[in-house]
């Protein structure tokens, strides 16, 4: 069962990870759907449009952090960056004035976070494509998308940082959530961006990054989960200083692989065993800014 579960885990890095998804729109992350919905603007600068064409004159500007409502999703689509994504409807409030007009979706964010008058803001920041050859000596071409982390107060910038993700079905809808500092010294939030699939086999993965006590954005190490359908489950999970078992400025990372019997328990649900068990730990460096391996 071990070596089933391997193989799956493998084969989904070399070959699903290689497959651009169905859907030809490339901000599929942004999970926007017919239903208004509440965004931030995620360009730094966002030109207003009358109408879902670049060759209308600008009727207003947005900037980044500005929240925006779409209302529709037009017909109309746009490649930017590499990103092929429609045009938006929207309305927003300025000066106390509800606004409506048209917008690419490459410059609106994915779930819209905040605590206090600080404002996160991901995206999708443009696409970039790779191709190496594998041990078989077959050219794979990797597509992936850059995703961009900004933290805005009153519409500027303070800070941001950049990862990619794949640009597959793992990519087919983003979550986000801000915490608390979880115990780390001079951190103030610590923001988890999810990227996932909905489906079996498909990996849900999370990017962690800290908020310091200085404004500055730091990259956390990452963590997977995957299942395969009442197969083998494979979960990595975070223990922070502020959780049980935690330890001061130490992120302790859990991983276990475990396999699902044919035995119920009392609430008819399947048993399942752990087959593997791994531990490491980060060391978090405030006056460094590093996260490094203990």
């Amino acid at each position: 069962m071990k070596k089933l579960f391997i193989f799956l885990l493998l084969f989904t890095a070399e070959n699903l990870y290689a497959q651009e998804a169905a859907t030809p729109d490339d901000l599929r992350s942004l999970g926007i759907s017919v239903d208004t919905i509440g965004r931030y603007i995620f360009a730094d600068t966002a030109f207003i449009r009358s109408s879902p064409d670049t060759r209308k004159t600008a009727t207003d500007t947005l900037y980044a952090g500005d929240n925006i409502q779409v209302i529709a999703i037009t017909d109309n689509m746009l490649t930017i960056r590499g990103l092929k994504g429609p045009w938006l409807k929207i309305n927003y409030i300025r000066d106390s004035i509800a606004h409506i007009g048209y917008i690419w979706a490459g410059m609106v964010s994915c779930q819209p976070l905040r605590r206090g008058d600080t404002k996160f803001v991901y995206g999708i920041e443009r696409k970039k494509d790779s191709t190496w050859y594998n041990d078989f000596k077959q050219k794979v071409t990797q597509s992936r998308f850059v995703v961009k982390l900004k933290t805005v107060k009153q519409r500027q910038i303070i800070s941001q940082a950049s990862f990619s993700v794949f640009n597959d079905e793992s990519a087919n809808f983003s979550y986000g959530k801000v915490m608390s500092g979880m115990g780390l010294t001079g951190v103030q939030h610590v923001i988890a961006l999810n990227f996932t699939g909905d489906a079996c086999s498909i990996p849900s993965n999370y990017y962690y990054f800290a908020f310091t006590a200085d404004s500055m954005l730091v990259k956390f190490p990452e963590r997977t989960e995957l299942s395969e359908a009442g197969i083998s489950y494979h979960n990595e999970n975070f223990i922070f200083p502020n959780e049980k078992n935690g330890k001061p400025d130490m992120i302790l990372w859990v991983m276990t692989n475990e396999d699902f019997t044919d035995k119920k328990d009392k609430n008819g649900k399947y048993i399942h065993i752990i087959t593997e068990k791994q531990e490491k730990q980060y060391s978090w460096n405030y006056e460094n800014k590093q996260v490094s391996v203990k």
